[in-house]
C-alpha cells in the first residue's frame, strides 16, 4: 500500500479543512498515479470533493466510523457513475480493521491512500510507499500536519524530483520508501 501527500515545508497539508495548495502538476501527478487504482480516505476528504463525489475510475474506499454520518450526496454521485457505466465504487468501511480486509482484496501496489491526516497517521504502518509532493508554502497558520517521515527512522528518501514552479510555488515530487 502507497501514500500520496502533498506537503509544505513544515509537512503541514491543510488549513481549516483545506488543502494550502492547489497546484495543477500535482494533480495531474495524483491522477496518474491513482486513475485506476483504489484509493483509501476518510469521510471529510471525500466530502470536500466536488459535489461530494467519489473519485471517477476509481475503487474508493472510504473510513467513516458511523454509518449514520454517510452523506446520501456521496451515495447519489456513486449511483450515477455506475448508470453512466463508469468503473467508479465507492465502498464503506467503519474501522481500521474493516478497511485492511477490504484492501486485502486488492493489489497491494494498487491502493492509495489520499488522506486526510487522521487516515494518514493509521495506516501508515501498513505502508511501503510514500509519494510526497514537497511545496514551498510557509503558512504560520496550518493547522494539519503530515508526519515528517524522516524524523521517524522508519522511512528514506529513495527519489528526489527536479525543482518546478506553478502559480509561484515551488515544489518536487519525491518518493520515500519503508527502510524498516
Amino acid at each position: 500500500m502507497k501514500q500520496i501527500v502533498n506537503v509544505s515545508k513544515n509537512w503541514a497539508i491543510g488549513k481549516k479543512g483545506q488543502l494550502l495548495a492547489l497546484i495543477p502538476e500535482d494533480m495531474k501527478f495524483f491522477r496518474r498515479k491513482t486513475s485506476g487504482k483504489v484509493c483509501v480516505m476518510g469521510s471529510t476528504t471525500l466530502e470536500s470533493f466536488p459535489g461530494m463525489a467519489p473519485l471517477q475510475g476509481r475503487v474508493n474506499i472510504v473510513l467513516i466510523d458511523d454509518p449514520a454520518k454517510i452523506r446520501p450526496e456521496s451515495l447519489r454521485a456513486a449511483q450515477a457513475e455506475k448508470e453512466a457505466g463508469r468503473s467508479t465504487e465507492l465502498i464503506y468501511v467503519h474501522s481500521v480493521p474493516e478497511a485492511l480486509l477490504k484492501i486485502e482484496e486488492y493489489v497491494p501496489d494498487d491502493v492509495y491512500v489520499i488522506g486526510g491526516a487522521t487516515i494518514y497517521r493509521l495506516l501508515l504502518p501498513y505502508c511501503d510507499t510514500c509519494y510526497v509532493t514537497h511545496n514551498d508554502i510557509d503558512d504560520p497558520d496550518a493547522d494539519t500536519f503530515y508526519p515528517d517521515l524522516l524524523k521517524t527512522g522508519e522511512w528514506a528518501r529513495t527519489e528526489t524530483g527536479e525543482e518546478q514552479e506553478q502559480n509561484g510555488i515551488r515544489f518536487r515530487f519525491c518518493t520515500y520508501t519503508r527502510i524498516r
